[in-house]
Formats: structure tokens, C-alpha cells, sequence
């Protein structure tokens, strides 16, 4: 004889449980049916490293804009949007700062370069073009000015920094050399003359950018720097040249 008390369900707690949807499902559902997407949510470490990159970049531009003299943590923390807790907890000096900022702009400027060495290998590239415009990129752009205002300081504060970003600019700009020597002489130029194409022409520009201190001509620049690939390409022409129409002219 049955109980009239007894629910009349005979599905256990698990069934039950086991036939509904877990919630997570419910909500990927309902994602689906509106069409709408969620970006997964950063972890710690990537904000923590984005709010560095953003100190750093900040630090730029104060440098560009009013010199390694003027800078001010504070106006950084202001520019990147941070909080001034935020910035001590990256960086506890403004020295600090600025060698992060240095090891920065000298990473990227050396992983660009690589790239476009590498680029300059291909049969329809000009890799006198290539270095041309890669020298132009790093000593016009505010990366080569950072430096230069460490370099022209005489302050203790910048005999220090000095010390300690020296070993990390000469390692970057060593390997962006071997990176275009080894383009160049992937084109079949002799290493040589290859070490004479880029030692001349990063003197060049680099000696344009620091022109730039007293006289601002874009113009001018660019229509010299042509005149300089130019000179290059008839010295690669002679270089290249057989031996015996060496001697016959």
C-alpha cells in the first residue's frame, strides 16, 4: 500500500542535480543567444606589467618634452594615469626609472632593427635603403634623444646612469650592427666593404640628428640623405665591380 505522504518523484537529489545545467553553461548560453563576447580577464602579472609599460612610456615623453633634468615622478604617475603608490611599487627612484627606461627603448629599437635586417635579405630589397631608414627611425626618434641628454648631463645623478645603461646601449647597438652587416653581406657585398657602408652611414645620420639641435630642416635632411644613398650605391658599383674593369678604367 503506497504513502499518501511520500513526494511522488522518484528521481534522487544527484538526478536532479545532474539534470539541471550547471550555471556556467547557462551563462555560455545566454553569451551565445545575444551574440555578446567576453574577453577573458587578465591575470595579476599582465596588469602589473601593463602598468609598467605605461610608466615607462610616460617617462619618454617627459624626457623628449623637457630633458632628464625636468623629469617628475609625479607628473609620470599623472601622464601614465597611475596612481604615485602605483609607480613606487614598480620603481622605487627616479633613477630606477630611468634605467627601466633605457633597457625599454633599447629592447624594441634593437628587436625592429633585427626585423628589418632580415627583411633586407630578400632579393626585391634595397638594403642600403633599409639601413638608411633604420638609422633615421632610432636617431630622430625620441629613443636616441634619451640617451643624448644622459650623455650631455654633467650632474652625479647622470655619471651614474651613465655607469649603469653604458653595458645596455652598447649591447643593442653592437647587435643591430652584426644584424645589418650580416643583410648586407647576405646580398653578396664583402664584409669589408659592407662594415664601411654601415659605419659611414649611421656617422651620417647620426650627425644629422644632432644637426637637428640647431637647425630644424626635414626637408633638407631627407634630400641629403637621398644624396648619401646615392654616393653609396656608386661606391657598392665600383667595389662590385669585376677586377679587370677595375683596372681598365
Amino acid at each position: 500500500m503506497s504513502n499518501p505522504d511520500k513526494p511522488r518523484s522518484t528521481r534522487s537529489r544527484s538526478q536532479s542535480l545532474s539534470a539541471s545545467p550547471p550555471r556556467q553553461k547557462l551563462q555560455s548560453r545566454r553569451n551565445s543567444s545575444t551574440g555578446a563576447s567576453y574577453a577573458p580577464r587578465r591575470t595579476q602579472a599582465e596588469r602589473s606589467e601593463t602598468t609598467r609599460t605605461q610608466l615607462i612610456e610616460a617617462a619618454i615623453k617627459l624626457v623628449r618634452a623637457n630633458g632628464l633634468s625636468g623629469l617628475r615622478t609625479v607628473e609620470v604617475a599623472e601622464l601614465a594615469g597611475v596612481s604615485r603608490g602605483a609607480l613606487m611599487h614598480h620603481f622605487k627612484s627616479k633613477h630606477d626609472l630611468v634605467v627601466a627606461v633605457i633597457r625599454h627603448v633599447n629592447e624594441i629599437s634593437r628587436i625592429e632593427s633585427a626585423r628589418r635586417a632580415t627583411l633586407a635579405k630578400r632579393a626585391d630589397k634595397d638594403p642600403i635603403k633599409g639601413i638608411i631608414e633604420d638609422a633615421h627611425d632610432f636617431y630622430f626618434g625620441d629613443y636616441f634623444f634619451i640617451e643624448l641628454a644622459i650623455a650631455m648631463s654633467a650632474d652625479a645623478e647622470s655619471r651614474v646612469l651613465k655607469r649603469e645603461t653604458f653595458q645596455t646601449s652598447r649591447t643593442s647597438r653592437f647587435s643591430v650592427e652584426a644584424a645589418w652587416i650580416e643583410a648586407l653581406v647576405a646580398t653578396g657585398i664583402p664584409k669589408q666593404v659592407a662594415e664601411n657602408v654601415l659605419a659611414l652611414t649611421l656617422s651620417v645620420v647620426r650627425g644629422f640628428s644632432v644637426r637637428m639641435l640647431l637647425q630644424r630642416d626635414p626637408e633638407q635632411f631627407s634630400h641629403l640623405l637621398k644624396l648619401w644613398h646615392s654616393i653609396l650605391r656608386h661606391y657598392l658599383d665600383s667595389e662590385l665591380a669585376p677586377s679587370s674593369k677595375k683596372r681598365g678604367s
